[in-house]
């Protein structure tokens, strides 16, 4: 529901004129500037809203941030507040009134209520770990479903005349709270530092089964160009 106020109004007595719409948000700001405080705390708010040309919404309260009763967007000249229909009536028009002091020209975003979110207790959990895992459990501060196990990575390198280049790594791992079952099981990662590959144990037998049959070949090829 919007509030619907008249174009024109009477301040301290006196009329405005021009009407607000045809004012531009600098001389509305201008004229915002030059009422006392007196003026303006004695001004209905529906008039002050019209001046200001912003409107007001009643709105459901999930609609607002979590912990958020009222916000406001915009700028003199086109701004808009929303209210949550929760928000007791009194409360109402002293939200309002708060968004509309620091208004000016420029677009801003506020918002009235503190955020609340929801209330979390720290407690200490033993983690079962494996033999293998190095990972620093003792050291976690936070959702344990980011806890994971990780062994010591070894490491494929090929030689260089700048020296060793990595090639791939592979390492050991579980992950408690994994999305699949390989994940949830032990698994070996295999990380050619563009890819990762999560290879449960059988599968990481029958790499570990091409990798030599391909270290033999590479061999046998080396004497080959050799002429042994």
């Amino acid at each position: 529901m919007q509030t619907k106020v008249p174009a024109a109004f009477k301040n301290s007595g006196a009329p405005v004129a021009p009407l607000a719409a045809e004012r531009t948000p600098d001389e509305l700001y201008a004229l915002w500037q030059g009422m006392t405080i007196g003026e303006t705390a004695a001004t209905p708010l529906p008039q002050l809203l019209t001046l200001l040309r912003v409107t007001v919404e009643e709105v459901d309260p999930s609609a607002l941030p979590i912990g958020i009763h009222a916000t406001f967007h915009g700028h003199i000249g086109d701004g808009q507040i929303k209210l949550s229909r929760s928000l007791p009536q009194v409360e109402r028009e002293p939200i309002v009134r708060e968004f509309l002091t620091t208004i000016s020209p420029d677009p801003a975003t506020r918002s009235k209520g503190p955020g609340r979110y929801r209330v979390t207790k720290q407690i200490i959990a033993t983690v079962e770990c494996y033999d293998w895992c190095i990972e620093p459990h003792h050291e976690h501060v936070g959702n344990v479903e980011e806890l994971v196990h990780g062994s010591a990575s070894i490491t494929l390198e090929l030689p260089s005349d700048q020296g060793p280049v990595a090639a791939l790594h592979a390492r050991i791992g579980v992950d408690p709270f994994g999305t699949t079952e390989a994940e949830r099981n032990p698994h070996i990662v295999v990380d050619d530092e563009q890819s990762l590959y999560i290879l449960p144990l059988t599968q990481s037998v029958e790499l570990a089964d091409e990798v030599s049959e391909f270290a033999a070949a590479l061999r046998d090829m080396a004497s080959k160009a050799a002429g042994r």
